[in-house]
């Protein structure tokens, strides 16, 4: 009975041993397909810059319009 009890821990401690390679695999698949393509990222196309000045002499090389953001009051209220 003592061997029969140890071959079963022996067995139930070979499956929990494989299981976390499996899980992780699968979560470094999710992962991998969570992923941004190319078009989720055309945010980072913009040419941001600091200060309008710069923003002009750029736009004016590149043949681009300028387009300026400003914001006064707290964004993470949501209110001014």
């Amino acid at each position: 009975m003592m061997i029969s009890m140890l071959g079963h821990l022996v067995l139930w401690g070979a499956a929990a041993l494989q299981a976390p390679a499996d899980e992780f695999s699968r979560i470094d698949q999710w992962v991998r397909d969570w992923q941004p393509t190319e078009s989720d990222r055309k945010f980072e196309q913009i040419g941001w810059v600091k200060d309008i000045p710069t923003a002009l002499k750029l736009g004016k090389q590149h043949g681009r319009p300028v387009f300026v953001f400003t914001h006064k009051g707290q964004v993470n209220l949501g209110r001014q």
